[in-house]
């Protein structure tokens, strides 16, 4: 993989610049318990992610749009309220700001794209002087990755291209969403995806962390 001409970078946030101890498994128990609660069946639901999954269920709810709202909110109130728990206990990963900080003082423009909340975000960043030039989570967009509308609102932001940007994450959705958007994509191994599921997704290039990215982009 060729890294001149890069000019920006765009990262996921958990697993790729923070620590990811989210048990999925529990969360999508509870996005399905309140479809339950609202009368849909789980089975119709298939196997999608959780906001897919919540989406879905107000699309079947969909002629009965006050119902469909009240499943939305509460499905909604109930992943947000344990992505605000797990907050509390994730951490920033050892040396992202310090490599962060070097991109951006060397020219590098700097995104973040999320599917996680802006109320949790700002909770794991605190008072870390984490240096980013925009941040898009799930609130702030129509269509959250791994959909590319995402990551491209986000190069809108950076005034840059998808050629001259690289997409970092550590989930195949990353990656996915990165070539969906005709960008090169870098697999890092800090998050809850092993190298066999992230090499399977075909990245451009695939490292052990941010900080190694960092060091080649520097030098």
């Amino acid at each position: 993989m060729h890294l001149l001409g890069i000019t920006a970078l765009v990262f996921d946030f958990d697993g790729t610049l923070a620590t990811c101890p989210y048990d999925f498994a529990h969360m999508r128990r509870v996005v399905l318990d309140a479809a339950r609660a609202h009368g849909l069946d789980p089975l119709h639901l298939g196997e999608l992610g959780l906001l897919e999954t919540i989406a879905a269920g107000a699309e079947l709810l969909g002629a009965d749009q006050l119902r469909a709202a009240a499943f939305r909110d509460e499905a909604m109130g109930r992943l947000s309220a344990l992505e605000y728990e797990a907050a509390a206990v994730t951490r920033l990963l050892p040396g992202v700001v310090e490599a962060l900080a070097a991109l951006r003082q060397a020219g590098y423009r700097l995104g973040i794209v999320t599917r996680n909340s802006s109320a949790a975000v700002a909770r794991i960043i605190g008072d870390a002087p984490l240096p980013f030039d925009a941040l898009l989570c799930r609130e702030a967009v129509h269509r959250p990755k791994p959909h590319p509308a995402h990551v491209l609102e986000m190069l809108h932001l950076l005034e840059r291209t998808p050629a001259v940007t690289l997409m970092v994450g550590d989930h195949p959705m990353d990656i996915e969403m990165g070539h969906a958007a005709h960008m090169p994509t870098v697999a890092v191994l800090t998050g809850q995806s092993d190298a066999a599921a992230l090499t399977a997704a075909h990245p451009d290039l695939l490292l052990p962390s941010v900080l190694e990215l960092a060091g080649m982009l520097l030098g």
